[in-house]
């Protein structure tokens, strides 16, 4: 299996590319304009997390940026005018988006010597998610303690990042996560007591996969019979190959969209567990998929993980490092061969899951969570 390149760009190739002007006079000769080494498009598209990015630009004249819309003062630039001849790198900063809606900033770049002949217009276009793929008003889960005795700690940094994660569960069952994002080198790291995994990290604080020493977690292309491959707005493979075990997620969207702030559910779920050092049988199971009205954007896990148990989940995908894995909606059914999972859901004031039982019909079993923030 090949890992899926769709995602990364998806965006990219929504945006139009920047255009910027440069003009030579011939009875009046001068050179004036400017090269835009960042951004690279006349839309750049940023989570309601996300706090910074860069602007490179030479210019050619002496030069002035202008803020084209009046109620855009989430974003910011560190210079708004300067010398020519010159490359300039600019911070670019954008606070939180609480709003529960998307929101657009745009600026122009003006050559103060030629106004007419030499000027750039640009946007930054922030959603109403997070990285993650909460809203960005999603309450931050702190704990979640099952009736079955699993327990779940969470931590997270000041943008809502999770930074440690801590799973613990019957017959001695611990496992320690740490997160570290390294912003300047588009770097994400998360260690274990027995592993180091790295990924390439885009301006969501997320990657599409990460490598380490004998783990590799992250997405999967699926394939049509005559071997092309899907898009992952059809269906995709999350896949989780550990020291362990090895766990997969097949997702079948049939042509949802995964653009950010999207309203998108997996019509079905295939799920495959091997153990590698334990004498377990291979499970194989799948699963069609029924939702409530209830959103599942609303606290920064992503709950429809607990469906299978803590037993078969996976750490990663229920703090929804992995944003495109997360459905929108709050299953409340799945019903595979055998029979059905029911999923009961209560809410705090703010929407966030205050309570869920899963009921699997087919094994008699229940199973309640509780969520604290």
């Amino acid at each position: 299996m090949k890992t899926i390149k769709l995602f990364a760009n998806m965006l990219a190739a929504m945006a139009v590319a920047l255009q910027l002007t440069a003009c030579l006079g011939n009875e009046d000769p001068y050179r004036a304009g400017f090269v835009f080494s960042k951004p690279t498009s006349a839309v750049t598209g940023i989570y309601a997390n996300t706090s910074t990015d860069s602007l490179v630009i030479t210019c050619y004249g002496p030069w002035h940026i202008t803020a084209d819309m009046p109620d855009a003062s989430w974003c910011t630039i560190d210079g708004m005018k300067g010398q020519g001849s010159a490359i300039y790198f600019l911070g670019v900063h954008f606070t939180p988006n609480t709003t529960d809606r998307s929101r657009l900033a745009q600026f122009t770049i003006t050559d103060n010597d030629h106004p007419n002949e030499a000027h750039a217009t640009w946007q930054y276009l922030q959603y109403a998610t997070r990285g993650d793929g909460s809203w960005g008003t999603a309450a931050l889960v702190k704990s979640i303690t099952s009736s079955d005795n699993w327990k779940v700690n969470i931590e997270y940094d000041a943008k809502s990042r999770p930074i440690k994660l801590s799973v613990k569960g019957p017959d001695n069952y611990n496992e320690q996560f740490s997160m570290a994002y390294y912003e300047s080198e588009e770097r994400l790291t998360v260690s274990t007591s027995s592993s180091t995994m790295n990924g390439k990290m885009d301006n969501g604080y997320q990657t599409e996969q990460l490598l380490g020493t004998g783990d590799t977690i992250g997405y999967r292309s699926q394939y049509y019979s005559y071997g092309i491959q899907m898009p992952a707005t059809n269906a995709f493979n999350y896949v989780s190959a550990r020291t362990k075990r090895t766990q997969a997620y097949a997702y079948l969207l049939n042509g949802k969209s995964l653009t950010p702030d999207s309203l998108h559910t997996a019509d079905s779920l295939i799920y495959y567990c091997q153990w590698k050092l334990v004498d377990k049988p291979k499970v194989v199971e799948r699963y069609k998929l029924d939702y409530s009205q209830m959103d599942n954007r609303y606290q920064t896990v992503d709950v429809n993980q607990l469906l299978l148990g803590m037993s078969e989940c996976e750490p990663l995908q229920l703090i929804s490092m992995f944003r495109y894995c997360r459905s929108t909606s709050i299953v409340k059914q799945a019903t595979a061969a055998d029979g059905t999972i029911d999923v009961t859901t209560e809410l705090n004031a703010d929407r966030s899951v205050h309570r869920m039982v899963v009921k699997d019909n087919r094994r008699g079993t229940e199973v309640a969570y509780e969520f604290e923030y």
